[in-house]
């Protein structure tokens, strides 16, 4: 039987989606993620809301080895295999080699592998370690790791496994869990006045730090830990305040539980629909000022998100594209 939907959690996927697909366009104009305020504003919360909500839907109280193979088999199938395949797509277009993925990386397509490899280890602990105190431990032991590990500042690994992008969400989805495990009290904490207007302060006071010269741990540990911290937690508690806002049945809401739904689909599917501004990067984007790029990034993102709508909707006739090549169950 399928688990009744959370509909703020929907909302939450659909406002990340949205910014994911408003970042790639305003890289395309040829604006960074870190290059202009305005981007830092945005790029902070967007990945670590998605992994909060897939830990917060992925909690476990205990598994067996039967129960393992089975969701990890599950995740592989969702996650892994449509992300090969829409990156060997993207590569034929680009006539390169197919592949290219597995020395290069998935580019693009890094979020569903990161996320398959984040399940994988808390799946693993979880089978592991019996003990629920002794399974939060490590798991929080883990997430200090990877805080850690950010202070290098350099990949390792292969490229394809990503690992330090594992290293730097992986602490979300295990505080997913826990917001999971410990509902009433997280429910509380997100309700709580003195919570909320603490972390809408202290984003928008690191958000100022980060403007001024300091040295390259500070820099990193403010903007890759405690942005992604205040940000995050701002507008998860915006959104369990307003989730009744969300269960609507307006056609807005229903939209936006639409969205957020499909959010993994729309993932995969944009790459494709995304304008090329190569020729026209230097001679006009140059002369418009930040303001207007975004105002044109966010007319984009509506398109391709209205595109790749239309292609979920039709595509999912056949259940094998809906599975191996959209990731929907």
């Amino acid at each position: 039987m399928e688990k009744k939907r959370i509909a703020y959690l929907d909302a939450i996927k659909c406002l990340a989606i949205l910014i994911v697909l408003d970042l790639h366009v305003l890289n395309l104009c040829g604006v960074e993620h870190y290059d202009a305020l305005s981007s830092q504003m945005l790029y902070a919360p967007v990945m670590p809301l998605f992994f909060f909500v897939s830990g917060f839907l992925s909690y476990k109280q205990g598994m067996t080895i039967n129960g393992f193979w089975s969701n990890i088999s599950q995740k592989f199938v969702f996650l892994v295999i449509p992300a090969v395949v829409f990156r060997i797509g993207i590569d034929l277009m680009n006539h390169k080699s197919i592949f290219r993925f597995i020395m290069e990386g998935m580019g693009g397509y890094w979020f569903t592998i990161v996320l398959f490899e984040t399940f994988l280890i808390y799946y693993l602990v979880t089978l592991a370690i019996k003990n629920e105190k002794w399974r939060i431990s490590v798991l929080l032991a883990l997430s200090l790791a990877g805080i850690g590990m950010l202070a290098l500042d350099r990949d390792f690994g292969p490229a394809i496994s990503d690992l330090r992008r594992v290293t730097k969400f992986f602490q979300f989805f295990v505080l997913g869990t826990l917001a999971k495990k410990f509902f009433p009290k997280y429910d509380a904490l997100m309700h709580n006045e003195v919570f909320k207007a603490s972390f809408v302060l202290l984003y928008f006071i690191v958000l100022f730090l980060l403007t001024y010269e300091m040295p390259s741990a500070l820099h990193h540990f403010l903007r890759d830990v405690a942005l992604r911290y205040f940000s995050t937690f701002a507008i998860i508690s915006f959104f369990v305040c307003h989730e009744s806002d969300f269960q609507r049945e307006t056609k807005w809401a229903s939209l936006i539980r639409f969205v957020g739904q499909n959010s993994l689909a729309i993932y995969l599917l944009h790459y494709f629909f995304l304008p090329h501004f190569t020729l026209l990067r230097k001679e006009w984007f140059s002369g418009l000022n930040i303001l207007t790029i975004n105002l044109l990034s966010i007319l984009y993102t509506v398109a391709i998100t209205a595109i790749c709508l239309v292609f979920i909707k039709f595509l999912p006739n056949s259940k094998f594209i809906s599975k191996y090549v959209l990731g929907k169950k």
